[in-house]
């Protein structure tokens, strides 16, 4: 009987055993969905010149073009704008969408700040962590010769395809 009993014990202990790992097991935290994070910004084209360093050349066409490589995710901005303008770029993550503000901070843009001449101004945005989702991306201009920042592009990118 003393055999049956320890028998039994060793069972139940085994059975026991089995049902806390899968109870440990299945109170693993699940992990969520990786925030998008921002990586940096790059200025190029026209931004920081003076009139003497100024290339004349043919007019571009504004442009935006969103790049995906691997995890990360490139948005670049062209824009014509009047020459040696001082921009700054701001770029703000919510949930799932990325805002993008390029700001052109001539303090009196009557009268000082410009060239008279119109220039191709580029912008590119780096960003990492992306998951299969979609996310909605959008650029505007703060102009301070406009009463309203101007929405220079938006859209949505779907990462599950």
């Amino acid at each position: 009987m003393k055999t049956k009993i320890k028998i039994l014990f060793i069972v139940l202990s085994i059975l026991f055993s089995f049902i806390a790992c899968d109870k440990a097991e299945n109170n693993t935290p699940i992990e969520k969905d990786k925030n998008i994070s921002y990586l940096k910004s790059s200025l190029g084209g026209c931004n920081n010149k003076t009139e003497e360093n100024i290339e004349q050349g043919e007019e571009k066409n504004d442009t935006t073009i969103i790049q995906i490589k691997q995890d990360t995710l490139s948005i670049y901005a062209g824009l014509n704008y009047i020459c040696c303008a001082p921009f700054i770029t701001d770029c703000n993550i919510t949930n799932d969408s990325i805002f993008v503000s390029i700001t052109d901070t001539c303090s009196n843009p009557y009268q000082d700040c410009y060239c008279r001449c119109y220039c191709y101004y580029t912008f590119e945005y780096y960003f990492n962590n992306l998951s299969d989702k979609q996310y909605y991306w959008r650029i505007t201009l703060i102009d301070p010769r406009e009463e309203n920042e101007i929405l220079f592009d938006e859209g949505v990118i779907d990462k599950r395809i």
